[in-house]
């Protein structure tokens, strides 16, 4: 079984964590993550219906999905409370999906989520080597598109990036390791990454 892991940091007053769930946490979460998932703003950012319903079920069955398929699914907290979720999808030849969601809408576009996205980016590069990050994202979600246009994403439309869209009309963007690098910020270096106990 491979090791669980955790991302911390200290960014001034806010304490941010992102890690891999075991079970019970997951479970946990899950009341909180499927009404995050159900909030109108936040399903028509990830492109469902309005009205979609969700319920803890679906939460762990995305986690369940996530991690059949290779690919590393994160809860999100700060300062100790559920703030969102994110992963890594669809791993192949040093190349993932990012996805990320802030869950509280008031709290998106203050730049939280590029806190987080930064984490997972040293996670990305730094444990699981990969080269290359993609993302979709449909045209209606800018505040996501700015979040990742602050990091260094450009516009790609390659086969490799379009095979992430779900849907003809979604914006593909990507970022390689060595743009990541040449624009990791000082503060990075107070990220902590390790693996964690599973008990």
């Amino acid at each position: 079984m491979r090791p669980l892991w955790a991302i911390d940091w200290t960014d001034g007053a806010d304490v941010l964590r992102a890690f891999e769930p075991t079970d019970d946490e997951l479970t946990a979460a899950a009341p909180g993550l499927a009404q995050a998932y159900a909030d109108p703003h936040n399903s028509r950012m990830m492109g469902q219906e309005a009205g979609a319903a969700f319920d803890p079920s679906d939460v762990v069955a995305h986690f369940a999905r996530v991690r059949a398929a290779g690919g590393r699914p994160f809860l999100l907290q700060r300062a100790g409370e559920l703030a969102g979720d994110a992963d890594l999808r669809h791993p192949s030849a040093g190349c993932a999906e990012l996805a990320i969601l802030v869950a509280d809408p008031g709290a998106q576009g203050r730049g939280l989520g590029t806190r987080f996205a930064r984490m997972l980016h040293l996670f990305a590069f730094r444990v699981l080597d990969l080269q290359r990050l993609y993302v979709a994202i449909i045209p209606a979600n800018t505040a996501s598109r700015r979040l990742f246009e602050k990091l260094g994403y450009t516009a790609d439309d390659s086969p490799a990036a379009r095979r992430h869209a779900d849907e003809p009309t979604d914006i593909t963007l990507s970022l390689s390791r060595d743009q990541f690098e040449q624009t990791a910020e000082p503060a990075l270096a107070a990220v902590r990454l390790q693996p964690r106990s599973q008990s």
